[in-house]
């Protein structure tokens, strides 16, 4: 793990050392414009969406909404929870794969930009997700590119979530900790993260800083989500770098999703044109002869193909489905802070808001008695902070061994010993085992999912699912806390 404690360091190094990143860039991000708060000139429809909206909002014109404490109802919320929406990050992680094949540096460059840019395709849903309780965790294995992803909430105030997820080709993690700007009609999102990628062959490490969101419409209008800035990413060796430019669309709407730019060699030389659509493709075009490709090649290095949504209430395809999916046996092993476990975010699921908002107080009153509680200061459990100037919150190992001696352990009926039930965590808000109701393995009777789709399906990772094959409940052998909710 000696390569993640200087990260930081080398980006320092590396910006300090190329001056001149004009072409390319000098800044990571496009700053934000702060002039563009626009009051509504009318009362939005009673009991619309945006109506709800501006009821909760309309005081924090110009506030980052995120920090300012407000708790929307849980009806507007999405049934999953920020850790779970990093994870479909990996959706599209076989890229990476193809990256990790590469010899030519350069060329492995343009697929990492491919990567990046196609974290963006699961992003236009407009439903915010559940903020994470501080300790909250989510695990998620993705098949198709044998990717194991694993995040935790390492701090409530300021938020901040860490993840790390590897194969055995390459390693991805990132630090964020979003902030909002409510101007109006709109709001802007920057989640401030920090991502890097190393390739376990090539030695190549690179990190690259995110575009801003912006949820347009959101009192008035069709709502809809773009981004828009800079995507910049270096090779911390300090070989190469690119820059992508993601269009903010015009009035009309002409330039939405576009994004375009180049990646550079060591003397900032244009190597390979990138274009595309930040929702569904990326292409690059060899300008100069490379190690392993010829001037003039054109590459699709991504494409989403398109998918049906299969839940229409939150506007799901199969891949996020999956997120919130898990068996008897899976229960039996995760852990109790995992955001499939969250009672506010299970009730939701199931179409119960009513219950669903009972719950969100519940926990967000737990996690306040939590906080007057404590007298020392928060550490989280998976990760731990490097002792640099940007405080990188770096995954400390050990959950996926703990993970799969437990799961051994119950194969063969063998007690588990506690293993996976951190004592630190054990009666808090994030402890989603010591509520006096817990979540059960989700079932095809789902009222929401039998609404949009077949009683029987694929998913996104070739299981057939049906509801009379789901496993019953495995029940751990830890009682809830006599003083529980």
């Amino acid at each position: 793990m000696d390569f993640l404690r200087n990260q930081f360091q080398k980006v320092v190094s590396f910006s300090q050392n190329n001056p001149n990143t004009t072409q390319p860039p000098s800044n990571p991000q496009t700053p934000r414009n702060t002039d563009e708060i626009v009051v509504p000139e009318k009362v939005p429809e009673e009991g619309s969406f945006g109506s709800v909206l501006w009821s909760f909002l309309s005081s924090k014109l110009g506030s980052d909404v995120l920090r300012a404490g407000i708790s929307l109802p849980s009806y507007m919320y999405e049934p999953l929870s920020i850790l779970q929406r990093q994870a479909e990050m990996i959706e599209h992680a076989c890229v990476l794969n193809e990256a990790a094949k590469c010899r030519d540096s350069l060329e492995q460059l343009a697929y990492v930009c491919a990567f990046a840019v196609s974290g963006y395709s699961s992003t236009e849903r407009y439903k915010p997700s559940f903020n994470p309780l501080l300790g909250e965790t989510f695990e998620y294995v993705e098949k198709r590119s044998n990717t194991r992803f694993f995040g935790e909430q390492v701090s409530h105030h300021p938020p901040v979530s860490a993840f790390y997820c590897e194969n055995e080709q390459w390693k991805f993690w990132q630090n964020s900790s979003p902030t909002t700007k409510f101007l109006g009609n709109s709001l802007d999102l920057d989640t401030h993260g920090n991502s890097y990628i190393s390739f376990n062959e090539s030695k190549n490490q690179f990190f690259y800083t995110n575009p801003c969101t912006r949820a347009q419409n959101i009192i008035f209008g069709t709502i809809r989500i773009e981004h828009y800035g800079e995507l910049n990413i270096r090779n911390l060796n300090g070989s190469s770098q690119a820059l992508i430019i993601f269009t903010k669309s015009g009035y009309f709407g002409g330039t939405q999703y576009q994004v375009e730019g180049f990646i550079y060699d060591e003397n900032k030389n244009k190597c390979i044109k990138l274009s595309g659509r930040w929702n569904s493709f990326l292409v690059a075009t060899w300008l100069v002869n490379t190690q392993d490709v010829k001037a003039g090649t054109e590459k699709v290095l991504w494409k989403f193909e398109p998918e049906p949504i299969v839940v229409q209430a939150h506007q799901f395809r199969p891949f996020t489905v999956t997120l919130n999916e898990f068996d008897g046996y899976s229960d039996a092993v995760l852990l109790p802070t995992d955001s499939r476990r969250r009672l506010d975010r299970y009730y939701l699921e199931m179409g119960d808001t009513d219950t669903s908002s009972t719950y969100k107080k519940i926990m967000e009153e737990q996690q306040r008695t939590d906080k007057k509680q404590r007298t020392e200061k928060w550490t989280p459990v998976w990760f731990k902070q490097e002792e640099s100037e940007n405080g990188l919150w770096v995954y400390c190992g050990n959950y996926w061994e703990q993970r799969d001696q437990k799961l051994a352990l119950i194969k063969e009926g063998k007690d588990t010993e506690g293993l996976l039930y951190p004592p630190q965590v054990k009666g808090l808000a994030c402890d989603f085992l010591s509520y006096k109701e817990k979540t059960k393995p989700v079932n095809q009777q789902n009222p929401v999912l039998n609404n949009n789709t077949e009683e029987t399906k694929q998913n996104q990772n070739g299981h057939v699912i049906d509801s009379s094959e789901i496993p019953v409940k495995i029940e751990g052998s830890d009682q809830p806390p006599s003083d529980s909710i």
